[in-house]
């Protein structure tokens, strides 16, 4: 039987609700945070020691405007190396667009209404371009302090100023992000990769459920195709900044590549499945046994990175026989296939790690 408009809604409702439920649920996600493992944790850590540096900073050398030291601070320090590195030239970069072209601007253009209009059309432009273009928000944003400080004092007087607590803010934030708790994203690609093992493993299982019930879009299934996609999407991300990260730890992401190169295939042997439910007849006894071997398997690969154990790449899958005629069967080979390169890429992930 089909599901109504409104009890379809109500699943994509509970699907995408992931408001705390009860003072219960508020104190086991602080207490799941309260500990240096989490990024939350180290980022909170992190930034409060970079406030009160550039707010210490700020009473010792009393600038002229010394709260940039500290919104500085503030936007660039991020969780992890790579993005504080990216956020803190960017910044910097933007700053001294901005205070050129507010010096040529406010030169050729002495008029306050014009020096008015300027800071109102670079206003508009930081909310534009903050979410896209963080380099050119940053310059519109200097232009328009600098046109509006040149309204009732001296513009020019404020760019030495300005560039001076840009650095010193992104100096500290820096820092910050190099000694304080460092989260050297590269030491954690290991659960990372457990984690989307372990939601490729879930979604196969309510794949092969779908394929043996039929086809329905509940709230089981949605969630372990999400949770699935998502995880991949997090491993990518995760590789990403840690190929920013210093030398000595972006060595990490040549092991990670090739695990997230076969990552991707499986998910996309995952979803063709997923796309094709409608077509299923059933589950055969051979593809019923197949598919529960392929889950023991991701469930102790994940295992054992999660734990770092030792992987031997060179072990074989012990599984039943599986028809290749039907759809099922003929991704389950595929499936079974990539197998093999998964364990021997988990296997270089985790090697020599400390």
């Amino acid at each position: 039987m089909l599901a109504t408009p409104s009890a379809a809604w109500g699943d994509d409702d509970a699907l995408h609700d992931r408001t705390p439920h009860g003072l219960g649920d508020v104190a086991e996600r602080l207490q799941a945070q309260l500990t240096p493992r989490s990024p939350v944790f180290r980022h909170a850590v992190r930034l409060a020691a970079t406030l009160v540096a550039g707010y210490a900073l700020l009473h010792l050398i009393h600038p002229t405007q010394g709260y940039w030291i500290l919104l500085t601070s503030l936007f660039v320090c991020r969780p992890s190396f790579g993005a504080t590195r990216r956020f803190l030239w960017q910044r910097i970069l933007g700053t001294v667009l901005g205070l050129v072209a507010g010096w040529a601007l406010i030169s050729l253009f002495p008029s306050p209404a014009l020096q008015a209009g300027i800071a109102v059309v670079a206003g508009v432009a930081f909310f534009a371009l903050r979410g896209r273009h963080y380099t050119l928000a940053t310059a519109a944003i200097t232009l328009m302090v600098l046109s509006c400080f040149n309204q009732v004092g001296d513009g020019f007087g404020l760019i030495w100023p300005r560039l001076l607590d840009t650095l010193l803010g992104a100096g500290i934030a820096g820092l910050a992000v190099l000694t304080i708790l460092p989260d050297w994203q590269g030491r954690r690609l290991h659960r990372q990769a457990a984690a989307t093992l372990a939601a490729g493993r879930d979604y196969l299982a309510a794949l092969v459920e779908q394929y043996a019930s039929g086809k329905r879009d509940d709230l089981a299934y949605r969630l372990a195709r999400r949770n699935a996609h998502n995880a991949d999407a997090e491993l990518a991300a995760m590789l990403a900044n840690v190929q920013q990260e210093p030398g000595p730890f972006r060595r990490d992401a040549e092991r990670g590549l090739p695990f997230l190169l076969h990552a991707h295939t499986l998910l996309n042997y995952l979803s063709a499945l997923g796309a094709h439910r409608g077509e299923s007849r059933g589950v055969t006894p051979a593809e019923s046994a197949r598919a529960a071997a392929l889950l023991a398997e991701l469930d102790a690969l994940a295992w054992a990175l999660e734990r770092r154990e030792p992987i031997d790449p060179g072990a074989a899958l012990v599984a039943a026989e599986a028809a290749s005629d039907t759809l099922l069967g003929a991704q389950l080979e595929l499936i079974g296939d990539q197998l093999a390169p998964l364990r021997e890429a988990a296997a270089r992930l985790i090697e020599d790690q400390p």
